[in-house]
């Protein structure tokens, strides 16, 4: 059998338009966790990512590419429990003889059983501090559907193409996702975060802290529907949360110091936020209104400013955030950044 020593003869191999309408997606949930991975790796050279703080995802290199491995602290495969377990080529493995013949003369037609672009396999944590998984005897008996994962090829490299030749990847583009469960509290948790209806503990929070029924309604036009921090630096809780005035429907933010002081912010004039940008410098000519920013915001956070204290960020995703802070005698807003393609 020859080996290519002088040169080495290149191909890529690009998914086609039917495996694009496949693209996977990589979402979390209430109930499973999901974390994105994407990379480019060549040669010898080993593919490390962390994955949930607790494991690490690994394209480790073998004589023909790459192995998919999810390694714990003790370095153990939490994917071993991905079929087949003997025979056909395991989808863990990547090799550059997968995408050719058997004759390696073309690619693979369907005459060599061996998986394509998309990959799909399990792990399981289970397997942590055991002696790994023995499907032979089934003393270990993981959840299939614990820890699911997908790798999907979008560009590679093959060398060694000589007929009779096993074909060698030599590089390697991919998008890769890792989902598996919350636990029953952390998707309590989860869906408390994102549900619009207020608890009766935080309605009093806001009530008895000198919201007026009256006058606002709690009213969830932005999630989380709470958020908590210390502006003012006392050590002391904090809350804000929308509004929305009964006079004419315009949104707010209701801000309760210590469980104390009630402010209401957004009702007092032009927020001064630059609608769009000029060769990089915001346009002083052309501003948000208060209740246009509230209208267009998409997000808001906890943030801390350069002394340590909360404040609060309310972001347009990709086009501004603005921070809402405590100057020592009242709430006022700074903008962080602006950019809003023309």
């Amino acid at each position: 059998m020859k080996h290519l020593t002088l040169f080495a003869i290149f191909i890529v191999i690009s998914l086609s338009a039917a495996n694009a309408a496949m693209a996977q997606t990589c979402k979390a949930t209430p109930q499973r966790y999901a974390q994105e991975l994407h990379g480019f790796i060549t040669g010898k050279r080993q593919f490390t990512q962390v994955v949930g703080n607790r494991w690490v995802f690994t394209l480790e290199p073998a004589p023909f590419g790459w192995d998919i491995r999810l390694r714990d602290k003790e370095r153990v495969d939490l994917s071993q429990i991905t079929p087949p377990f003997r025979g056909a080529p395991n989808p863990r493995q990547i090799y550059g003889w997968h995408f050719r013949n058997a004759a390696n003369t073309a690619k693979n037609q369907g005459d060599v059983n061996a998986p394509q672009h998309l990959r799909q396999f399990q792990f399981s944590p289970a397997l942590t501090g055991t002696g790994g998984f023995r499907p032979s005897n089934g003393a270990i008996e993981p959840d299939p559907d614990e820890g699911r994962g997908w790798l999907r090829i979008y560009d590679i490299g093959l060398s060694d193409l000589e007929p009779d030749q096993k074909a060698r990847m030599n590089y390697l583009k991919f998008k890769s996702c890792l989902t598996w469960p919350r636990t029953q509290e952390e998707t309590r948790v989860e869906l408390d975060l994102i549900s619009p209806i207020y608890l009766d503990e935080e309605r009093e929070i806001m009530f008895g802290c000198g919201l007026n029924p009256q006058k606002y309604v709690l009213t969830a036009w932005n999630l989380p529907r709470m958020l908590g921090g210390d502006f003012d630096g006392d050590d002391a809780l904090d809350h804000v949360a929308p509004v929305i005035r009964r006079s004419d429907g315009r949104k707010g933010l209701a801000i309760c110091r210590a469980g104390t002081w009630m402010s209401i912010y957004g009702y007092g004039g032009g927020m001064e936020v630059p609608l769009e940008t000029k060769d990089g410098e915001p346009r002083n000519e052309t501003y948000f209104s208060l209740a246009q920013y509230f209208d267009r915001m998409e997000y808001w956070k906890m943030g801390q400013s350069e002394k340590g204290k909360d404040r609060l960020i309310l972001g347009r995703t990709e086009k501004a955030e603005v921070a809402v802070k405590w100057d020592g005698q009242k709430f006022v807003h700074e903008l962080l950044w602006v950019f809003v393609e023309p």
